[in-house]
């Protein structure tokens, strides 16, 4: 069944195209009274606007236009509230196909060509193109914006994944990219045809992303054409034949691109341990064998797939240090059918930093409530960052201890991220706030945070500068995923609150799945007040059987910052 979503998702049915938008009018008159009109028309033929073949980006249309001499084109298109431009490839050329993006859904369209001669200045502007874009598909999130002051959201497009849970279960085979504006307006989205998990932007201006289930990553451009695919291939069949084919069980939580292009991520493998705790409540249980999946840190070349660099992050960490969710089988999915057996998810690596200035990378390990700075070229341990019982004699040296005032350690956190500073940001999900054999905190009374440490490495001292708890009617609490940036024009903190998790009462709970998800993006001021500026909501009611999760979210200057394969734009010319 997944294969078959797979497919049909890379599939570019051109019977859909006439979905995805409806052209009102292309018979206009090349000129625009205001265009500069001296010497003859630069317009060969008269501008056609037609929609995105990729059906699943519909709010892209594709303005084909043929000019008498090489020119360089842009659009400028209004949707009757908003106007905006577009700026075409800055190579001139006859033969023109501009893509119009940032369009509102089930909204009518004037698109503008503006043909500019680069030799002599000479510009001229097309009569208005008017384009008519769908509503939103009927099964698309339910985001609701419930708070938004423009001026003070950091100024770009907010760019998210959403995924779905139906009755407590994840659901695979479905999935959203979605952009909104400044207003909170939705510009653009595209059907992953699948759950979506972390969602970077290459070098290339190229969107790389992983599919939920761990097993594959996808290269898209704007209109969302295919560039590139990785499957990990010791777990999974190539889902087709340009399928790149990665040496690794399975590429999870996080995939960045180093400044020499390689591509680094976290994978997995079934590791049998002689002793493992068979309760995390019971101090005096017995330890016993059992499967267990431990974490790698993988370097691996885009254009071949070749594992360069395979760090076996076990054998590096305390193998007897454990936390209240080590037990679960997260990667039942993966590994159980293989050894009869349930696997068990030990250390449960989540955060993958690059420091590539320093050739060092931090580690988060959700399940042990910690982070680790690693030296990948000498392959040893800088420092670790967590709370520190539990740790064997021989890591007591790598311990960061606490100094200042008002210091937490976190627990169960995502997202680490370096400041400006270099100082160390992030979500502190905060589950159980203890570990084994302690009681634990309910979800009910507990919360989550934002939170900076600054590290000394040279004394391993942390001492923790500053967080954020929610206001004190409104403190927050999320078990899983989430993030913290800070905006560079603004010094706003955009916040991925995207993984609550509540009874069927909305009685907050500490594990996944519960009987209710949702999810939500918000934005603070960076000052001491944290007003909130911009809140977004994905929610069902309770009594609904869906729930919404988001993984991470970031934010872009404009849509124009994604790439759009002109090779791939020029093989569907007409």
């Amino acid at each position: 069944m997944l294969r078959f979503y797979l497919i049909r998702f890379f599939l570019q049915p051109l019977s859909l195209l006439t979905f995805c938008g409806v052209v009102l009018s292309t018979s206009l008159h090349a000129r625009d009274d205001g265009a500069d009109t001296n010497g003859p028309s630069l317009f060969s033929t008269i501008p056609v606007v037609s929609p995105n073949p990729q059906w699943r980006a519909p709010l892209v249309a594709y303005v084909d236009v043929t000019a008498t001499k090489p020119v360089i084109g842009s659009l400028e298109i209004t949707d009757g509230k908003s106007s905006w431009t577009i700026e075409g490839p800055k190579k001139s050329t006859r033969q023109l196909r501009l893509i119009a993006h940032s369009l509102r859904p089930d909204r009518k369209h004037e698109i503008k060509v503006r043909l500019t001669d680069p030799v002599s200045g000479h510009f001229e502007i097309s009569k208005p193109l008017s384009y008519q874009t769908i509503p939103l598909p009927r099964n698309f999130p339910p985001i609701k914006i419930t708070h938004v002051q423009p001026e003070k959201v950091e100024p770009g497009v907010l760019l998210f994944p959403i995924n779905l849970w139906r009755d407590d279960t994840s659901v695979m085979d479905y999935g959203y990219l979605i952009a909104l504006n400044q207003q909170g307006e939705i510009v653009w989205f595209m059907r992953t045809g699948h759950r979506t998990a972390d969602v970077r932007l290459l070098k290339n201006g190229n969107i790389l992303f992983q599919h939920g289930n761990y097993r594959y990553a996808f290269e898209i451009d704007l209109v969302g054409n295919l560039v590139r695919q990785w499957h990990a291939a010791r777990l999974t069949d190539a889902p087709n034949p340009k399928s790149i084919p990665v040496d690794v069980d399975t590429m999870h939580h996080e995939i960045a691109q180093h400044p020499n292009g390689n591509l680094f991520t976290l994978s997995t493998d079934l590791v049998k341990f002689d002793k493992f705790p068979t309760s995390v409540t019971d101090p005096e249980a017995e330890w016993k064998p059992a499967h267990v999946v431990c974490d790698q840190l993988i370097e691996f070349v885009p254009s071949t797939g070749e594992v360069v660099r395979r760090v076996e992050l076990k054998d590096y960490l305390d193998q007897t240090r454990f936390s209240f969710l080590s037990r679960g089988s997260f990667w039942k999915p993966k590994y159980n059918h293989l050894i009869d057996d349930y696997s068990r998810d030990w250390c449960h690596a989540n955060g993958l930093l690059l420091i590539p200035e320093e050739d060092a990378a931090i580690i988060s390990f959700r399940h042990l409530d910690c982070l680790m700075k690693f030296d990948l070229k000498r392959e040893e341990i800088i420092w670790i960052l967590g709370t520190p019982d539990g740790w064997g004699e021989e890591w007591q040296k790598y311990l960061l201890k606490p100094v200042g005032d008002n210091f937490a350690w976190p627990y169960h956190q995502h997202g680490p991220q370096l400041t400006p500073d270099g100082n160390i940001r992030l979500y502190d999900n905060g589950n159980y706030r203890t570990r084994p054999f302690n009681t634990p905190l309910k979800g009910s009374e507990n919360h989550s945070r934002v939170v900076e440490f600054k590290v000394d490495e040279k004394a391993k001292t942390v001492q923790q500068l500053w967080e954020y708890d929610g206001s004190p009617d409104e403190m927050f609490f999320c078990p899983f995923y989430c993030e913290a940036d800070l905006m560079p024009q603004t010094g706003n903190y955009l916040i991925t609150d995207g993984g609550h998790v509540e009874f069927d009462d909305g009685t907050p709970y500490n594990e996944v799945p519960g009987k209710h998800q949702w999810a939500r993006i918000f934005e603070i001021t960076g000052d001491k007040d944290h007003e909130k500026v911009f809140e977004m909501k994905c929610e069902s009611p309770l009594t609904s059987p869906f729930g919404w999760s988001i993984y991470r979210s970031m934010k872009l200057k404009s849509l124009s910052d994604i790439n759009v394969e002109e090779q791939m734009i020029r093989k569907q010319q007409p």
